[in-house]
């Protein structure tokens, strides 16, 4: 019974074993598809004028790949110089949605560093080729065509700068990276810093750690690498536009209080060092105009230009009235600085209440620590 038994187990056995091939599943994938026929989008010899500063994208269309299941298809844009095969494509991305879609859109940015990699230079006009390829899995099959766009860069660099110091024994930090002076970035993209040189040398870096990228100026216009030497005691507004390449070095000759009703400077403040110029027991007086007396001021700061012209630039309120004097309720916001208008009333503060026949201890802060502003203490 029990020989028969075991034989009876050893026949089941050996039958599901014979049996198992036939009941498994057929996991083959089907990556067979059909690939990109035809590209809309840009024309053939497109001429896209660059601004890697803005937000302005290119849109690549193309025609849909199939795959013969019915499943998706993926797509990547592939680059590369005139004349290429794109056996070596200089750079590829995938489409919209992950790659699902048949339409990618590119920024300018991302343009402009593709031109550099094609070897296209700053302020010039060159020829970039582009291509889709579709893939299922590891099945890739390239368009049956590719097209050539035309791109001009801008002077400006490919990779802009989130941060920016200077630094060099020229500067107030001195040769000493992690003591180098930030400069603030402004709204329209610029960075700016209102800061002493010395004899010395001194440059721009990215960053005030490790190895940064470093920049230095060649007249007006920002570089990569290099520095710059500077002789003498000056304190200047150095300002730097990476997405143009373009520098401005302004020196600042002179922060005066410009009283609105005199239509003058009635004091002068001292430089500080890191932004910041002080003024100490300076008069108030108001203007007496009989019925009443205007209390209205605002910042004059004198300034030479590189090519020795003399002019004057103002700073004030970020209201063009300002009706009532600030009290110890008074926002902060009210002693912010901006750059105003040339105008002899708009944009001004207003003395404290009871500031008149009285000395005022002036500070006005100009560095990338924090808005600028001022501040008065009336004695």
């Amino acid at each position: 019974m029990t020989r028969k038994f075991n034989v009876y187990i050893l026949f089941h056995l050996l039958l599901a074993i014979a049996l198992l091939p036939a009941c498994e599943k057929d996991d083959t994938i089907n990556t067979n598809i059909s690939g990109v026929k035809d590209l809309y989008y840009p024309e053939t010899n497109k001429y896209i004028k660059l601004q890697p500063a803005t937000n302005a994208v290119v849109s690549f269309e193309w025609s849909q790949a199939r795959a013969e299941d019915g499943s998706l298809v993926m797509y990547e844009v592939v680059f590369d110089t005139a004349g290429g095969d794109f056996s070596h494509p200089i750079y590829s991305v995938a489409s919209n949605g992950n790659g699902v879609e048949n339409v990618l859109a590119l920024s300018h940015k991302t343009l402009n560093t593709i031109a550099g990699k094609a070897g296209i230079q700053p302020s010039t006009a060159g020829t970039l080729q582009w291509t889709v390829v579709a893939s299922k899995g590891l099945n890739e099959l390239r368009a049956d065509s590719s097209r050539e766009i035309v791109v001009e860069r801008p002077a400006g660099f490919t990779e802009l700068p989130v941060s920016v110091y200077i630094t060099g024994d020229a500067t107030e930090g001195g040769a000493d990276l992690a003591q180098a002076k930030p400069m603030k970035l402004n709204s329209d993209g610029t960075f700016e810093i209102f800061t002493r040189l010395k004899d010395g040398s001194y440059h721009f870096a990215d960053r005030n750690t490790g190895t940064p990228v470093t920049y230095s100026l060649q007249g007006t216009r920002v570089q990569e690498g290099g520095e710059n030497q500077h002789s003498g005691d000056q304190v200047y507004r150095i300002r730097l536009d990476f997405a143009n390449a373009v520098a401005e070095v302004t020196a600042i000759t002179e922060v005066g209080i410009y009283a609105a009703a005199y239509n003058a400077v009635i004091g002068t403040l001292d430089y500080a060092g890191d932004g910041v110029w002080t003024g100490q027991d300076i008069a108030i007086a108001y203007y007496d105009f009989g019925s009443w007396k205007d209390d209205r001021f605002k910042f004059r700061f004198a300034t030479t230009d590189a090519s020795g012209t003399a002019d004057a630039v103002f700073y004030g309120s970020v209201n063009q009235d300002n009706p009532a004097p600030p009290d110890a309720n008074t926002p902060e916001a009210y002693f912010k600085l901006v750059p105003v208008d040339n105008s002899q009333w708009n944009f001004t503060f207003k003395y404290p209440a009871g500031a008149d026949g009285k000395k005022g201890n002036f500070t006005v802060t100009m560095n990338a620590g924090a808005d600028y502003s001022y501040e008065l203490t009336v004695q």
